[in-house]
């Protein structure tokens, strides 16, 4: 399927936040309660609509263990966009690790969007992802973004300086990535779960 853009996002937090059960709900819309603890990157990607365009998300997901920092950081350059996760532990206000207003005080800062979702529920999940997209597509339109900033070749595409690609539809001199559909996965086994 041809798309209009490709825009690169990167899921990043601690171990065992719930990163990967997030990037499952958003492409396969399915949740497992317990998952593989990520070795270095895993990969998926999905079709999105704004605005009537075809815009390819794909995502990133990082290691959160210390130990493949060094590997997982060379993922955040030229992403367009980046969803940060950390763990609220229980919807109990008295349990929780990071509190609804700590988050949001966070965001407003950074000039963020904040949004507490759940991979379980499914919960926002839809949302955080799209509406990422929604604002990273409305910066290309306010010009806000150089989407003719070719800085390499990546993985058989031309990448973006600021992780946005623009798709066949729009260039047709520009190669297609891989498709929505593949996926690569460089998990090992363990028993830690996630979510």
């Amino acid at each position: 399927m041809t798309y209009a853009y490709l825009f690169k996002y990167i899921i990043i937090g601690d171990t065992g936040v719930g990163k990967s059960c997030l990037l499952l709900q958003f492409t396969d819309k399915r949740f497992q309660p317990v998952h593989d603890l990520t070795i270095g990157v895993e990969f998926g990607a999905r079709m999105v609509n704004i605005d009537g365009k075809q815009i390819k998300l794909q995502i990133w997901d990082t290691a959160g263990q210390e130990s493949f920092r060094s590997i997982t950081r060379s993922y955040y350059r030229g992403a367009a966009g980046a969803l940060l996760v950390y763990d609220i532990t229980s919807d109990l206000e008295s349990r929780r690790d990071v509190k609804r207003e700590e988050g949001e005080a966070f965001a407003r800062e950074h000039g963020l969007i904040f949004m507490e979702t759940s991979a379980k529920t499914a919960c926002n999940v839809e949302e955080a992802f799209i509406n990422t997209a929604k604002e990273i597509y409305r910066k290309i339109q306010q010009g806000l973004f150089d989407v003719h900033n070719e800085v390499g070749t990546t993985a058989s595409f031309l990448l973006q300086a600021n992780g946005i690609k623009i798709g066949p539809q729009q260039c047709i001199s520009t190669s297609v990535g891989p498709s929505a559909s593949q996926r690569s996965s460089r998990d090992m086994g363990s028993d830690s779960g996630c979510c």
